[in-house]
């Protein structure tokens, strides 16, 4: 028989004008908060939240601080040090991934409850237990993991649906990609013996991560364009935080992703690519090249064509990276040994990858 660990499931409330609901969701968690986000996120999401704390009994804001920009821990030490004189009961990470996994690791390191309110909708990091954490210097450097996701997690979709729309379309990307990858690095596995009970409710909850975003997310993305919180945007919206988010709680980390995540984190030691391509778009791309990689071209063809319909670069060349084998080799090295790689049904070699890369750029001509 195995044994698991306990899963703590995230509470979370997701709808358009949910703010007001502050005081009541969060009296639980204390008196006092700050909040901790980026400059744009806040000014976008503290004017409602600032209303809502008008409310009789609502709890004191005790400070705003911006994050530096990167998820890194030297970000999370100076934060925790600011914020520590203060001794707030709980914290609030407003912003997209990177801002509330920041807040994530200061919550940490003071010890008190956090409540994650994305102001838009690029990825599930609101409602996991890890930090993606970044090196100084830009590139990926680790994964912090937590004993329980955010106490709460709010999620405003009005506020949401007036973020970029490139950042609704990485999300959309990435969300895709936990279903290849966990369907992919489960293969084989045998429950009660390499696989728990509780990553295989996982795996089979992955499907929501694919089917309805390639059903709604062009109609998704004609409604984050024109600033709306339509139906097909909510959907979606479900799908990348919510279905994503409960995927990578449930399942076990050696399911919760594989090669489109190696691809990205390889991609990214290019600077030009790690400053100005979003996570989401990279894996999504990471996803085409891990199909080739496992002779599934019908299902690289049907990704490709929405990722295609919505806008997402499908090729190297429009990335801004050469095909090129010697100047691949370190994104190649990464791919194959990052990780992600750690549980995958067969070994994966550097030329394997390469080729597939190649049949992705074929695909396009």
């Amino acid at each position: 028989m195995y044994i698991t660990d306990v899963v703590d499931l995230p509470r979370f409330l997701i709808g358009r004008g949910v703010y007001a609901r502050f005081p009541s969701l969060c009296a639980r968690y204390g008196s006092t908060f700050a909040v901790v986000g980026g400059v744009t996120a806040m000014e976008k999401g503290m004017p409602a939240l600032r209303e809502s704390l008008s409310q009789d009994g609502a709890p004191r804001l005790l400070a705003e601080l911006p994050y530096s920009g990167a998820c890194t821990f030297a970000a999370m030490e100076r934060l925790a040090k600011a914020l520590a004189p203060l001794h707030p009961d709980f914290l609030v990470g407003m912003g997209g991934g990177k801002a509330i996994d920041t807040a994530k690791g200061v919550a940490d390191a003071l010890g008190i409850p956090l409540v994650s309110m994305p102001t838009l909708v690029s990825n599930c990091a609101p409602i996991t237990a890890l930090s993606v954490v970044y090196r100084e210097d830009g590139p990926f450097d680790q994964f912090r993991f937590y004993d329980a996701p955010p106490a709460m997690t709010i999620i405003d979709l009005c506020i949401a649906a007036n973020a970029p729309a490139a950042y609704f379309r990485a999300g959309m990307g990435d969300t895709l990609a936990k279903h290849l990858e966990s369907s992919f690095s489960a293969r084989g596995d045998v429950l009660g013996e390499e696989m728990d009970h509780m990553s295989q409710i996982a795996i089979a909850l992955s499907s929501t991560c694919y089917g309805p975003i390639l059903q709604y997310g062009e109609q998704a993305m004609e409604e984050v364009r024109a600033c709306t919180a339509g139906s097909a945007m909510e959907i979606c919206a479900r799908s990348i935080i919510i279905s994503a988010g409960l995927v990578s709680l449930m399942a076990n980390d050696q399911y919760n992703c594989a090669l489109a995540h190696a691809v990205c984190y390889g991609l990214q030691l290019f600077p030009h690519v790690e400053e100005h391509r979003l996570h989401g778009d990279l894996v999504a791309y990471g996803a085409l090249v891990q199909l080739m990689v496992d002779g599934q071209t019908e299902k690289a063809q049907e990704l490709r064509q929405f990722l295609v319909s919505i806008g997402t670069d499908v090729t190297l060349r429009q990335i801004g990276v050469p095909l090129d084998r010697s100047a691949l080799d370190d994104t190649l090295t990464e791919a194959t040994t990052g990780p992600d790689m750690a549980h995958i049904p067969y070994p994966i070699t550097k030329d394997m990858v390469y080729d597939a890369m190649a049949a992705v750029e074929a695909m396009s001509r």
